[in-house]
């Protein structure tokens, strides 16, 4: 009977371990399986498993078996207070209790079995000489002499053993590819950061080493040469970039990787003469060991700023002619009012002089007090004005001043100006100055497009639903379908050399806007152009 009892006990526990390793059981159950199957086998009164902590092996868990497959009480203890457990033998071992005051006070059993404890039965759990743990089984009925029984405990042993360690490295495996995901997780939100952040610098940017060889390149750089990121890295820059066989002949990488940052200058044409003015900077990346294998070269479009500072001087050129002008103009206003006051005396001196001499007479005063006019205007366009000082001024008025401003150039041409001008708008609140600029650059711009001698510019204001509308016309030769998308660009001039700066009309657009304003044109071929300008009533529109 008894030889039945342990062969079911046997095959119970073979059975029960080939299910542990096919499901991957948990810790806690194939503890309770094992510790339940060797108790039975050995006949004990009670058992005992303890546990080293795998991360802390300074520690150990303390869990008594219970009835219905539990466990009674589960505690912790510091290994090496328990003399059992800091000095465990390799292999199973039994202890008769004889000397009792030492075995009580041992932590590993001290208040735990619930029977008086006669001898035990101590199995190291071990693997590889490394122990895990132990079961503690008290009162054992087992015949160690029965040597087939004793190896196959041995075998129940090491079959717990090899399951414990099993399981457990198989979670520290699930632990660690948790951390690597989560790893892998952080490196790629943090490489997706890097790439966004990477493609959205507001710069062209690029990665070359001494070979010129392209390591990382931008969306922004990439997207120029309507080319993927992926299809650029890893060929040379002054290949894939530039087309060119060999190093660009300005290129300053090699000063780079002599540790120097360089900066250059590159315009970039485009179609129908258009330019982007890029400011290429290069610096060295240094690695931990000083040394410099890679450089990072910033490709900025600076063509606003470029052109901002090309306007700049350009109005600074324009004031000192304006200045120049004023100075003129001030010298000029004493001989002319001394030759209107000249005239007016000799026709008051003369009442008896010939209809010829006072006609001439009257001729010379009108022509003093235009001439008068024409200085005051200078004087007056010459005045500095600050950015903020809009004024409430005679829309109309403006216009009639610029034309007097050119009326030279209309007198000399023999072109006729037809006004329809609304008199009964309101004034605007305004720059006087840049309107007046405005209107000057419309006017010698239909003059330029005129190469007829029977040339009409036509000039319309009218004021509808709180904006103020202003139209100048032409019959000149219209604006070529090549170059009307090009006009309000900085720069752009279909003049001669010598001829245009090309930033009149760019100049009159920023004006404009400045007003909050709409600048547009309508243009055929050899009938004319009409450029039309929407400015809101600033004024009302608050109100």
């Amino acid at each position: 009977m008894q030889e039945i009892l342990y062969d079911s006990i046997e095959l119970t526990f073979l059975e029960t371990l080939i299910n542990e390793e096919n499901r991957q059981s948990d810790q806690n159950t194939i503890q309770l399986d094992a510790i339940n199957s060797i108790s039975e086998y050995v006949e004990a009164d009670e058992a005992l498993f303890v546990l080293f902590d795998f991360e802390n092996p300074d520690l150990a868990t303390k869990k008594l078996l219970g009835s219905e497959h539990s466990w009674r009480s589960e505690s912790t203890f510091l290994v090496n207070s328990s003399s059992l457990c800091s000095a465990m033998p390799e292999t199973v071992s039994t202890i008769d209790y004889t000397n009792r005051s030492v075995l009580e006070l041992d932590p590993a059993i001290f208040d735990v079995f619930t029977r008086p404890i006669r001898n035990i039965i101590l199995t190291p759990i071990s693997i590889d000489k490394t122990i895990l743990g132990a079961m503690i089984f008290t009162n054992p009925l087992f015949n160690f002499n029965d040597e087939r029984r004793s190896k196959f405990l041995q075998i129940m042993v090491k079959g717990l053993s090899n399951a414990i360690f099993a399981v457990e490295h198989n979670r520290q495996l699930i632990v660690s590819k948790a951390d690597l995901e989560a790893s892998q997780w952080e490196i790629l939100n943090s490489r997706n950061t890097l790439r966004t952040f990477f493609d959205n610098i507001p710069s062209c940017v690029y990665i070359v080493d001494h070979s010129y060889t392209i390591l990382a390149i931008n969306s922004r750089r990439s997207d120029r040469i309507n080319k993927a990121p992926n299809e650029l890295v890893g060929g040379k820059c002054y290949e894939r970039l530039f087309g060119s066989s060999t190093p660009c002949a300005l290129c300053r990488v090699t000063e780079a990787f002599n540790g120097v940052p360089a900066v250059r200058n590159l315009r970039e044409w485009g179609p129908k003469e258009t330019f982007i003015h890029w400011e290429i900077t290069t610096i060295p990346i240094r690695e931990n060991t000083n040394l410099i294998n890679r450089a990072i070269v910033f490709d900025e479009d600076i063509t606003e700023k470029w052109v901002l500072e090309a306007g700049l001087i350009q109005s600074e050129k324009m004031a000192s002619i304006g200045q120049l002008a004023a100075n003129v103009a001030h010298e000029i206003n004493n001989p002319l009012s001394a030759i209107i006051a000249n005239a007016q005396l000799m026709m008051r001196d003369l009442p008896e002089a010939s209809e010829d001499t006072v006609e001439a007479l009257k001729l010379i005063e009108t022509a003093g007090i235009r001439a008068a006019k024409i200085v005051g205007g200078l004087l007056e366009s010459a005045r500095r004005e600050k950015r903020e000082e809009f004024e409430e001024i005679s829309l109309n008025e403006t216009i009639q001043n610029a034309i007097s401003m050119v009326n030279f150039e209309i007198k000399n041409r023999s072109i006729t100006i037809r006004l329809e001008l609304d008199n009964d708008m309101p004034n605007i609140f305004a720059h006087k100055n840049k309107l007046m600029g405005i209107w000057i650059n419309l006017i010698n711009n239909a003059l330029g497009a005129i190469e007829t001698s029977t040339g009409v510019i036509t000039i319309s204001t009218r004021y509808e639903k709180n904006e103020y509308r202003i139209a100048f016309s032409d019959n000149g030769k219209g604006i070529a379908p090549e170059h009307q998308e090009q006009i309000f660009k900085p720069f752009f001039t279909t003049k001669g050399v010598g001829k245009g700066t090309g930033l009149g009309l760019y100049v009159s657009l920023q004006v404009i806007k400045e007003h909050h304003g709409e600048m547009h044109f309508e243009t055929k071929a050899d009938k004319g152009t009409k450029f039309i300008i929407i400015l809101p009533d600033i004024k009302r529109n608050e109100e």
